[in-house]
């Protein structure tokens, strides 16, 4: 019975789970916009229009990252069919547990029949790598700023980098992860990598950490101009912020937690009047990015399978 309508229960599984992603998409936007009403600022739309493409090449980094890391794993599926389910995927941040990406996720690449253990595996070194990128960044952002309340902590920064470097070792790593997993109640992964292969690819998601700093400095210019000396404080506050909320599982992308974190730091170098509106404007900022992107992938694998059809319907 079930084997009869399973492919009309996928469909509708996916379709409750597409309309619950737009009704909280929805909702956040409409919240966010209503709440902008009453404030008044003039945008720098050069330095707004320039962050917005250099947001689009850090989304994008990110999803080939995720490609190079089900190809270093033997469990990759086409480089499109990649970015498509990849990009899907996003929008299930936006339901509180952050299950629905990684079902997504799973659902495309059980179609081509890969290993899930594998894929698994992926979705976890992703998770970690953007974690031990995130905290790399923000400890060594301590030794960069003039600020005086974070140059206190520099001493601890300096000790938890080293212990930073200790800690991700595989060996040492494959013990804490195992641990989380137990307490998380999941299936314990097997790290196969070697300590200069997990330096590569943290370093990897570091330098894509660094382009979303870029972006982000400049959204902050478009608002309220800011010095660029305070680039690297401002990425690190802010992969912190992005990494508070990543673990905040049953909130929505962690909506509120980064934003709340954003406020506190950014008080730090700008007025108070601006902190929340930068904060709130960001997200809205980054979801429209997302929207923009998905858009564009959707749209060009629609009109590569649309050539493929044309090309098979005129040799046959």
């Amino acid at each position: 019975m079930f084997q009869k309508y399973k492919n009309i229960i996928i469909q509708l599984i996916k379709a409750i789970i597409s309309v619950i992603i737009i009704f909280f998409i929805v909702r956040y936007v409409i919240k966010n916009v209503n709440a902008l009403n009453n404030f008044e600022f003039h945008l720098n739309y050069f330095y707004l229009i320039i962050s917005f493409f250099i947001l689009l090449i850090y989304i994008f980094n990110q999803f080939v990252l995720w490609y190079y890391l089900t190809r270093k794993n033997q469990c990759s599926i086409s480089f499109s069919n990649s970015m498509t389910s990849r990009a899907y995927s996003e929008f299930g941040k936006y339901i509180p547990g952050k299950v629905f990406g990684y079902a997504m996720l799973f659902y495309a690449y059980s179609k081509t029949k890969q290993s899930k253990m594998l894929v698994a595996f992926c979705m976890f070194f992703e998770l970690l790598a953007s974690v031990l990128a995130a905290s790399l960044i923000f400890l060594l952002s301590l030794f960069f700023t003039d600020i005086h309340e974070f140059q206190k902590y520099r001493i601890i920064a300096f000790i938890l980098l080293a212990f930073f470097f200790v800690l991700i070792h595989p060996k040492i790593l494959k013990y804490v992860s195992a641990v989380f997993l137990k307490i998380a109640k999941r299936e314990p992964v097997q790290l196969n990598v070697s300590y200069i292969q997990l330096l590569k690819i943290i370093f990897l998601y570091v330098l894509n950490f660094l382009v979303f700093g870029v972006a982000f400095v400049l959204f902050i210019n478009s608002i309220y101009p800011v010095s660029f000396s305070n680039y690297l404080f401002i990425t690190g506050t802010t992969a912190g912020a992005g990494l508070i909320g990543l673990f905040a599982i049953f909130v929505p992308a962690g909506l509120g937690v980064r934003e709340g974190i954003l406020v506190f730091t950014l008080s730090f170098i700008l007025p108070p009047a601006y902190t929340g509106i930068i904060a709130l404007t960001s997200r809205l900022w980054i979801t429209f990015a997302e929207l923009f992107l998905v858009g564009l992938i959707f749209g060009f694998s629609k009109i590569k399978r649309l050539k493929i059809s044309k090309y098979f319907i005129t040799n046959n």
